[in-house]
């Protein structure tokens, strides 16, 4: 068994919890606070919940994208140190680097996605319709911003592979 490994499988289980509660926190309390302080949102309603339950959803759609490229990270790393210490904080730093940058985008894009949506149905207010709890406006604008997070996941994984530090050939 390669302990070193192990060791390095288990801190980033640890790490990538640790980053997927906190990220998870972080969402619902930033999107909560707007939204629950401009349209006075109830606690309790439905179509607010499930709008809450999509963007968290997309968020972390979004963001377990950058677990591939981080592992592609740790393995280019493993080949080119020696230290196991030196792995793990290498790998620390591209994990919450690719996680920030997941967190970046994917709240941009579904601050992007819910304006946008909203300007392009100008007959309706999501948010004044959600705060009063109607339930299919609710479900309609959450399952666009899934769609969005859907779009766009690729090309934030994409976005994130442009900072592996591949090594660099040499041709004769």
């Amino acid at each position: 068994m390669n302990t070193r490994l192990v060791y390095l499988a288990s801190a980033q289980l640890i790490l990538a919890l640790v980053l997927a509660i906190l990220v998870t926190f972080f969402s619902y309390k930033i999107f909560r606070y707007f939204l629950v302080k401009r349209y006075q949102i109830q606690m309790d309603n439905f179509a607010f919940a499930l709008l809450s339950s999509s963007i968290l959803f997309s968020v972390g759609y979004i963001i377990s994208g950058t677990l591939q490229p981080a592992m592609n990270v740790i393995r280019i790393l493993g080949q080119q140190t020696k230290s196991t210490v030196e792995l793990f904080l290498e790998s620390v730093r591209y994990i919450s680097l690719f996680v920030g940058i997941g967190f970046v985008i994917s709240s941009i894009i579904t601050l992007l996605g819910l304006f946008i949506f909203t300007q392009l149905t100008r007959n309706i207010n999501e948010f004044e319709e959600i705060s009063k709890d109607n339930k299919a406006v609710g479900l309609i604008t959450g399952v666009i911003i899934i769609v969005i997070a859907m779009f766009v996941k690729d090309s934030t994984v994409l976005l994130l592979e442009s900072f592996i530090p591949y090594p660099k050939l040499l041709i004769n």
